[in-house]
């Protein structure tokens, strides 16, 4: 009989910052979330919770350097394209992109504006 094997599990998580009036602040903070299991050892555990690591401080390199988050943007847009466009097959129009400062908006152009 074969002991079941619980998989782990690791996420970089977003949580956004509110003010007073409960408005978000346009800031986040990231943490890792994990569920270790039986499946890695100390080694693995490790080499993976680095590369949470290096995504989540991805977020304050994005901040301060306008360049890499200019980078990082490019190829977002240029990696997503198929899947956003897989995601929207039924729609009618395409979604288009537009940017207000540091801001993407996509735009489906229907009637329920995404919501449905």
């Amino acid at each position: 009989m074969t002991a079941d094997i619980k998989s782990s599990s690791f996420a970089v998580a977003l949580s956004p910052e509110f003010n007073e009036d409960n408005e978000w602040t346009g800031e986040v903070t990231a943490f890792i979330e994990e569920e270790i299991g039986d499946d890695l050892n100390e080694e693995e555990v490790a080499q993976i919770r680095s590369v949470c690591n290096l995504l989540a401080s991805c977020l304050g390199l994005m901040e301060e350097d306008r360049d890499f988050l200019q980078y990082i943007k490019a190829y977002f847009i240029s990696n997503c394209e198929e899947m956003l466009s897989e995601l929207v097959e039924d729609i009618e129009d395409k979604p288009n992109f537009t940017k207000d400062g540091n801001v993407f908006t996509l735009n489906f152009n229907t009637k329920t504006h995404g919501s449905a």
